[in-house]
């Protein structure tokens, strides 16, 4: 299963709606963002990739360059709201202007209830909900001042459904999230200005395959795949997301297509959570 690529079975031709859009994303060097920062790159939006990381930067332009499209990047730590306008003013200084604002930086570290430290607590908080909080604000100045704008943040499944989740603060962050999607979406909707959410479930992800690890193998004593396996066997429609899945619904989120929508979180998960 590791290592399967769908990417031609799940990305539409690019339509262009996206043209003259400055779109920017956190914890862009793989999985999710990685893919959303090429699906906007292909709908022809302007791109600001951050991550913490510069090699995983450094393989983003040289793949975006092989597709025809040149994006800018920026090291950037998402966890800490010191970060955030200095990411905005970075976005604006090289395109002057931000229409797009993807918060998909996160993580998770596996310690269940009641083993959670206050370390991996504070760790996993600052990660998915403080610094993509005060992200958000720090973009939401220049969407106001232009009267117009989007902010998409990415949840997870975990925050609608709780119960055994595999990280608490995990859970209560993304929780958190969709909550102040609706906060942010409130306040903003007189300057013309929308904020999504997207939940997705199981996603194929290293997020996912080092819960693998981490799980299915060390605890467990499973054999590697396995748990990934049983895991995939759980959702209806029979498959594990890809990262093109999520990647598509933030894109169709940041087009003409969805600007009537504010608040709203939408759940891609095969079924594994309805809502």
């Amino acid at each position: 299963m590791q290592g399967h690529n769908r990417s031609s079975e799940l990305t539409p031709e690019s339509s262009g709606r996206l043209a003259g859009k400055v779109a920017a994303v956190t914890g862009a060097g793989q999985g999710i963002g990685r893919e959303t920062v090429l699906r906007l790159a292909r709908e022809r939006a302007s791109i600001f990739a951050s991550d913490i990381r510069e090699d995983l930067l450094e393989k983003l332009r040289d793949d975006a360059k092989a597709k025809g499209a040149t994006i800018a990047t920026g090291i950037f730590d998402a966890a800490k709201a010191t970060n955030a306008p200095l990411f905005v003013q970075a976005v604006v200084e090289r395109y002057g202007r931000l229409d797009i604002m993807v918060n998909n930086a996160g993580g998770i570290r596996t310690q269940p209830f009641p083993d959670v430290t206050e370390e991996t607590w504070d760790w996993t908080v600052n990660l998915n909900l403080k610094g993509p909080y005060f992200y958000m604000q720090a973009a939401a100045k220049p969407m106001m001042a232009q009267k117009s704008g989007t902010i998409i943040n990415i949840a997870s499944v975990a925050g609608i459904a709780g119960g055994m989740t595999y990280s608490p603060p995990y859970a209560a962050s993304k929780a958190a999230i969709i909550n102040l999607t609706k906060v942010a979406a409130a306040n903003l909707a007189e300057y013309g200005v929308t904020v999504n959410a997207v939940a997705p479930g199981i996603v194929e992800t290293a997020f996912n395959w080092t819960l693998d690890d981490l799980i299915g193998v060390q605890q467990m004593g499973l054999s590697p795949g396995e748990f990934m396996e049983r895991r995939r066997d759980s959702i209806p429609l029979g498959r594990l997301q890809q990262p093109q899945d999520i990647a598509n619904v933030v894109a169709f989120l940041a087009g003409p297509d969805a600007a009537e929508m504010t608040g709203e979180t939408i759940v891609v998960s095969g079924g594994l959570v309805t809502r």
